[in-house]
């Protein structure tokens, strides 16, 4: 039950991992940096979280979470995520 002021409990899932790609001395790394939602219901954008106190510059690469990482991702975890 929900007053005037509330809103009901939305449920929301990762839809998309974000990683910082950076290429050095010949190497790519990966590194979360976030997470992205469902799409707008007007379809023509999503909304990006980003974990606090990163810096985020260069190329960002959004990717469908593999099944390991949906829980993860859920609970902002990243101990149960092989890198």
């Amino acid at each position: 039950m929900t007053t005037k002021n509330e809103k009901p409990e939305e449920k929301t899932s990762v839809d998309y991992i974000a990683w910082s790609v950076e290429k050095r001395n010949g190497r790519t790394y990966w590194t979360r940096v976030g997470v992205a939602f469902k799409p707008h219901k007007d379809g023509e954008g999503f909304t990006a979280r980003f974990a606090a106190g990163i810096a985020v510059s260069g190329e960002i690469v959004f990717r469908k979470p593999k099944p390991e990482e949906v829980q993860a991702a859920a609970t902002g975890s990243d101990e149960e995520i092989p890198y």
